[in-house]
């Protein structure tokens, strides 16, 4: 049985600590604020919880997996239910091609695709992720990932090739082009910068769909804080790490304010760095400013929009008429919506804008692409000395289902201890 503390509570350090308790580890969880969920819990502003990302999820597997190996099954704990289409309105000039794009079913999309463009080029490029998809997942996902990139999955993902050079070679189209390359910007990356690999998460939304869950992110939060209590976990709120000590060459304890907290094993899931560790050579990710609109009604729209102009927009439902505006396009997002066919501006009941040093200090957005090497370059790639990072700020990247998986896998290397 290994000590281990988990810095963090939210979605990362739970779900390592509940799987690492299952495991029948001595597991303490340390969290500097006094609730558990991290930004699961939303943003509270007028009395409403608004999340700065959409609730939805892919990858469905993850967290069933998840909740399989720490207790009860995921369907006797919350639901989950597929997402409606996501809406992609394409912009030229005076012309807006109106695309929704279902998830889940690679029929689907081909139809949807030909009613909007009238031919399909995106069926079969998607197609031509699978193997890619395999690729990333066996070598940088369900294991903890060492940094390397063998030769075999060199010639596969071709890592030295990037979105844009990927968009261009694959679409004469330029509205294909722009389905391809504006989610990237949108995440705060260059395409011209980011491995083309990357695009492997337009094959996994078409292949195993969007989801939601029953009442949405807080939800699962408080399912997460259950499952922790139901596994023993010592929970320590209000309780801030600074960084991690060591004795003879391996991690022997977590400095707090308080104290020191003894280890064999920390896994590193809070966004602040430990003091001690070199910060890596990659810049951090800008969110894009964001404005929490609230409308005078509720608006029968899909719950995610793309407007794809010179540069993207998306929009995202957090209630009835709660929705939440990205906007790299830069001028009043309002506006920028006008132009695309969207006039909210008559419908606007109060609204909020968050500019991108008031989100950066409330969570990680991740490292940006300067290709393909800095994926190695991550907290938590090569973990040593007992020492793992798991998060938004850590390999293998920000999103729920990423940061499910680099749990799963710091679980899998640790392993199982014995019964006496």
């Amino acid at each position: 049985m290994a000590r281990v503390v988990i810095v963090g509570g939210g979605f990362a350090g739970l779900t390592a600590a509940a799987r690492l308790a299952k495991l029948r580890h001595d597991v303490t969880l340390l969290e500097a604020s006094g609730t558990l969920g991290g930004r699961l819990r939303g943003l509270e502003w007028d009395d409403h919880a608004w999340h700065l990302s959409p609730e939805t999820v892919t990858l469905p597997g993850v967290f069933r997996d998840f909740f399989r190996k720490s207790g009860r099954t995921m369907d006797r704990v919350i639901d989950i239910s597929p997402a409606g289409p996501r809406r992609h309105i394409v912009v030229r000039g005076r012309r807006r091609d109106v695309l929704d794009l279902p998830f889940g079913t690679r029929g689907a999309q081909h139809d949807a695709v030909v009613e909007t463009f009238g031919s399909d080029p995106w069926s079969p490029w998607v197609d031509s992720l699978g193997p890619v998809w395999d690729g990333v997942r066996r070598r940088m996902f369900d294991e903890v990932y060492d940094g390397g990139l063998e030769r075999p999955y060199r010639r596969l993902l071709r890592p030295r090739r990037t979105v844009r050079q990927a968009a261009r070679s694959a679409f004469r189209d330029r509205r294909f082009r722009t389905l391809v390359l504006d989610p990237v910007r949108l995440a705060g990356d260059d395409p011209a910068h980011t491995p083309a690999y990357t695009s492997v998460w337009h094959y996994a939304e078409r292949n195993f769909g969007r989801w939601r869950f029953a009442g949405g992110l807080p939800a699962l939060a408080a399912a997460l804080e259950r499952r922790t209590g139901e596994r023993k976990v010592d929970v320590v709120r209000s309780t801030r790490a600074l960084d991690v000590r060591y004795a003879d060459g391996a991690v022997s304890g977590v400095e707090t304010a308080d104290g020191t907290v003894d280890a064999e094993v920390v896994v590193w899931c809070a966004p602040e760095l430990p003091r001690s560790y070199r910060e890596p050579s990659l810049v951090r990710r800008i969110p894009a400013p964001r404005s929490l609109l609230v409308l005078r009604e509720p608006l029968d729209l899909p719950e995610e929009i793309v407007v794809h102009a010179e540069l993207p927009v998306r929009l995202w439902q957090s209630g009835p008429r709660h929705w939440v505006a990205e906007n790299r396009a830069g001028g009043d997002v309002l506006d920028v919506l006008a132009s695309a066919g969207m006039d909210w501006r008559p419908l606007v009941t109060a609204r909020r804008d968050l500019a991108p040093r008031e989100l950066v200090g409330l969570g990680h957005d991740g490292w940006a692409w300067r290709g393909w090497r800095a994926a190695a370059q991550r907290p938590g790639v090569a973990a040593r000395h007992g020492l793992f990072f798991a998060g938004a700020h850590a390999h293998p990247g920000s999103t729920l289902e990423l940061v499910g998986l680099a749990t799963a896998a710091v679980a899998g290397h640790l392993g199982e201890v014995p019964r006496r």
